[in-house]
């Protein structure tokens, strides 16, 4: 597949829901070593979040989608990257991903960038409780690296394979 299939929902979980999550994000225990991608070095922290969380990620983009889908794994993260990382994450276990941002400076470089034929051609930028859904084989990267504010952001990715 070449090309793009990117979602972007704001306002994707229900208010309560949304800020319970972003009250907790800044006391999580989040470790580099908590998820790993072969084949991609990027370094990134992370917490597993709750089943109740990946269910509800996973049953939101399936309706999205109009595909069955399993969690392949779901965590809350953290990230300062200050270089880009552009790479995909398709695998076996993984076809679709999401990530809704919670909490960080609103900027259009604090999201997540998408590349076509090496060069950076799509900006979403971070807005608290915007969630973007891609196929895994598109490339991509934060763009916290071309943001002034290099401020950390909060989010919570899932990974899913189509069932």
């Amino acid at each position: 597949m070449y090309g793009f299939e990117i979602y972007v929902k704001d306002n994707f979980l229900d208010e309560k829901l949304f800020n319970d999550i972003k009250n907790k994000v800044p006391n999580l225990q989040y470790f580099s070593n908590a998820n790993y991608i072969r084949n991609v070095n990027h370094i990134w922290f992370s917490c597993h979040a709750e089943k109740e969380i990946s269910e509800i990620l996973k049953n939101k983009c399936e309706k999205i989608l109009d595909k069955k889908l399993q969690v392949k794994f779901c965590s809350y993260t953290l990230l300062a990257t200050v270089e880009p990382i552009v790479h995909s994450d398709l695998s076996e276990d993984c076809q679709y991903q999401i990530i809704v941002y919670i909490k960080g400076n609103t900027n259009l470089h604090k999201g997540t960038g998408f590349y076509l034929n090496g060069e950076l051609n799509t900006h979403i930028g971070f807005n608290e409780n915007r969630a973007v859904i891609w196929h895994s084989n598109t490339m991509h990267s934060p763009l916290n690296w071309a943001s002034d504010d290099k401020s950390k952001r909060y989010s919570i990715i899932c990974q899913l394979k189509e069932i």
